[in-house]
């Protein structure tokens, strides 16, 4: 693969118009850990393996984060205050909503199972300026919902979440609302009328969509593929577009690196510069560009970005190696 084909492929898919030497000065794309911390037990995710103990983010972290965040907000294209855990469950959730926003960042979201999402809470995030909400919920057939998400009631969430669409109609029509299905063996035959239940319930600038069920690069027991797993070789945009920051300022290696197993750096004693431009970082970027991912562990067989739209981007790249 050549440096013109990965440089073509990475900044495509990230910002096109760009070079490859913009995306290093800083990311665009940050995931942020308000809380660690989760009220279901999803068959998906990894939460029986944490081993992190830093529940909530301290508020003078936050707001170090939230002003270097402002000083580059020209080319920071989104804020995502979640990681792997439940984020209505931060007490603080909206004022760190609203600071975000008071430093000029552009898009601030989260994503929630919508079981805490009741009218006040709703109407903190909304009157804070959040632009835009994922709800996770993952079927309209109550034993499968369950089944799934382990926990929550699945009347409870679908009456949060269609009370929280027409308070967003009411409130805050600006704000896009995104419901998306977690695609896996349980419901897959659902999507055709998950998506017409949901397209008739929002805006036309909303979005329904589905996210096949990945395997946390390997981490994730007993997994079987709901879809075939795409080029092994193609560097991970992740490491040249998100940050992702756990709840006590430590970085990880990316999204899926949910125990901090390539550790990335520390806020609480660097910048997100620091940490982004690092050695250890501009290493493994030389890895995936390299084609010597699997070197990593957890990159080897990572299909995190395994969704249907990766198949142009796998297109386009083919067509500019045999160019």
């Amino acid at each position: 693969m050549t440096a013109r084909a990965i440089e073509d492929y990475l900044v495509g898919r990230i910002s096109p118009g760009e070079r490859l030497e913009d995306l290093l000065r800083f990311p665009r794309y940050f995931e942020i850990e308000t809380v660690n911390a989760c009220n279901a037990r999803c068959p998906m995710c990894t939460i029986e393996d944490w081993n992190r103990h830093a529940p909530t983010m301290k508020d003078d972290l936050f707001a170090k984060i939230a002003d270097e965040i402002g000083e580059h907000r020209a080319t920071v294209r989104k804020v995502s205050l979640y990681r792997d855990g439940e984020p209505l469950l931060d007490k603080k959730l909206a004022p760190r909503i609203a600071l975000m926003k008071d430093k000029g960042v552009r898009q601030v979201e989260i994503s929630t199972n919508a079981s805490l999402l009741d009218e006040k809470r709703g109407r903190a995030i909304l009157e804070a300026g959040l632009d835009s909400v994922l709800l996770s919920i993952d079927s309209l057939n109550k034993q499968v919902y369950e089944s799934i998400r382990r926990g929550l009631v699945f009347e409870e969430v679908l009456e949060n979440a269609r009370a929280f669409i027409a308070l967003r109609d009411r409130l805050r029509p600006s704000t896009r609302i995104w419901v998306r299905m977690v695609r896996q063996h349980g419901n897959a035959d659902e999507w055709p009328s998950f998506e017409r239940f949901w397209r008739d319930q929002l805006a036309a600038t909303d979005r329904v969509s589905f996210h096949n069920y990945h395997n946390w690069g390997g981490q994730l027991p007993g997994f079987t593929p709901i879809a075939s797993t795409h080029e092994p070789h193609l560097p991970c945009i992740a490491l040249w577009s998100l940050m992702a920051i756990f709840a006590d300022g430590k970085v990880s290696l990316c999204n899926v690196d949910y125990n901090g197993k390539y550790p990335s750096g520390d806020l609480t004693g660097h910048s997100i510069a620091e940490c982004w431009q690092s050695e250890v970082m501009q290493a493994r970027r030389a890895l995936h560009a390299d084609g010597r991912k699997a070197e990593m562990d957890i990159c080897a067989d990572c299909n995190v970005w395994d969704a249907p739209s990766d198949r142009d981007d796998l297109a386009r790249l083919s067509a500019a190696l045999s160019s």
